[in-house]
């Protein structure tokens, strides 16, 4: 499994993409968790209090489902099939359409974007 998708998906659903589809999916990991690890685990833990989190828990999180798909197989098969499917209902949910039209004046920059999962930097004023 590539930790940079897992993380980009993580870091979205954190972030509240994909509306009511995104909360079903992301009840579906903690579901996985939970039937893998037991309800009182630490990474069932860590999925519950997520949601409308921060990048560094959805970072934190892709590296404890990292670490323990790479000790458990049968998990890392099952949260490759959930990456698998949630992906796609990620980028069917973050259509962007940016413009800027009519009479618009632009003074200074401008950034036009979908999900940015990271920071934007333009350097110094």
């Amino acid at each position: 499994m590539d930790p940079t998708v897992l993380t980009a998906i993580v870091t979205a659903l954190v972030g509240g993409a994909a509306g009511e589809v995104g909360k079903s999916a992301w009840t579906s990991l903690v579901t996985l968790a939970r039937n893998r690890f037991g309800g009182d685990s630490g990474e069932v833990a860590a999925l519950e209090a997520a949601p409308g989190g921060t990048t560094g828990q959805a970072e934190e999180i892709t590296g404890i489902l990292i670490d323990r798909a790479t000790a458990d197989p049968a998990f890392a098969d099952e949260l490759a099939a959930w990456a698998q499917e949630t992906a796609k209902v990620v980028r069917q949910s973050h259509d962007v359409s940016n413009t800027i039209g009519g009479d618009a004046t632009i003074h200074g920059t401008v950034i036009q974007a979908g999900d940015v999962f990271g920071s934007i930097n333009l350097g110094p004023r």
